[in-house]
């Protein structure tokens, strides 16, 4: 038998040893709040922590996703490239995220952080799921083993259980009160008045309506053509010159919904109402546009979702095109007013 002064020695050398083991380089902890859902997931120089506001949401609600990402120094950060959904949510607002120094560790290297917002609003109730949120970036730091090499971390899927606005108080048929038995109707004078009047009410009325109608036309304006909606819209907008006013979201917003607009007018493609993704696909389905105005089309959209969606400035040379693009692309159907009646023949 062991001595026991040994054994003593052995236990306690075996519980330094997982003391002190090492935790591995890339790790997710998950944590939840009355008000809130963080996922925190850590891969060698990045730590990435997604935050969704309310964790309870009902359908009236917009929920708040915050990706926040803290890196060591020299570490390139690329944005999460979102187009118009998240998951089963619509994306409402964006904003572009600042820089900022942080320190991860006491008495480490300070890095930077960056911190990305959205706000989602559900499309029905039930179940919601947020598909894995990742994050590119290349490690640029001259002893890393992964130097100048692309890189990506994902933080660990969310479901989301929404609610309705009424909850459990929903009314239900087979709570009412049945119906009461018929009753019989009394009879009095006044009532027999009442019919004997009521027949020259009505031919009183409608001889009155019949004189004021004859007596007054109105003369409706004519009818504005898609094309000319199209084109005094996009000149509206150019005329307030909102890049020089550096509010580049808001003018690619009213840019593309002009040309989306106009598309829906000329085809009846719900086209306001799809991702830039669905709406290609439904173009492409349906074969409305040659193929080389759908490719002008959707690199037009593509251009314009990174600069909504993911905070990219465009240059001057850039702005120009995308306005030429617009142009063009409403000029070129303008002669074709009536294409939505010739798919439908």
């Amino acid at each position: 038998m062991m001595p026991r002064g040994i054994a003593l020695v052995l236990l306690w050398s075996l519980l330094g040893q997982l003391a002190c083991t090492p935790s591995r380089d890339n790790r997710s902890t998950m944590v939840g709040t009355s008000d809130k859902i963080e996922r925190v997931t850590e891969k060698g120089p990045i730590k990435l922590t997604v935050r969704l506001t309310p964790a309870k949401p009902r359908l009236s609600d917009l929920v708040d996703l915050e990706i926040d990402v803290e890196s060591t120094a020299k570490i390139e950060i690329h944005a999460p490239s979102f187009g118009q959904s998240v998951g089963d949510f619509l994306v409402r607002d964006y904003q572009q995220p600042n820089d900022a120094r942080s320190a991860r560790k006491e008495g480490a290297e300070s890095g930077t952080r960056k911190i990305f917002r959205y706000q989602l609003e559900p499309v029905h109730t039930g179940k919601h799921l947020i598909r894995a949120v990742a994050i590119d970036f290349i490690d640029q730091r001259p002893d890393s083993e992964n130097y100048n090499q692309p890189s990506s971390i994902e933080s660990e899927p969310i479901e989301l259980e929404i609610t309705s606005e009424l909850g459990e108080g929903v009314p239900n048929l087979a709570d009412l009160d049945p119906m009461l038995p018929p009753r019989p109707l009394q009879s009095s004078r006044s009532l027999l008045w009442f019919l004997l009047i009521l027949p020259i009410i009505l031919i009183a009325t409608l001889f009155l309506a019949v004189r004021r109608k004859g007596a007054t036309k109105v003369i409706e304006p004519p009818r504005k053509s898609p094309w000319q909606l199209a084109y005094e819209a996009l000149e509206g907008l150019l005329a307030e010159n909102l890049p020089a006013l550096g509010r580049m979201q808001e003018f690619y917003l009213r840019l593309t919904g002009i040309v989306r607009q106009y598309i829906e007018d000329i085809t009846g493609v719900r086209a306001p109402e799809q991702t830039t993704e669905e709406f290609l696909e439904a173009m492409r389905n349906r074969g409305l546009f040659p193929a080389d105005q759908s490719v002008r089309l959707k690199d037009f959209l593509e251009a314009a979702d990174m600069v909504k969606f993911a905070g990219q400035l465009p240059t001057s040379e850039q702005i120009d095109m995308s306005i030429l693009r617009a142009r063009e692309f409403i000029a070129m159907h303008s002669l074709r007013p009536n294409l939505a009646h010739e798919e439908e023949a």
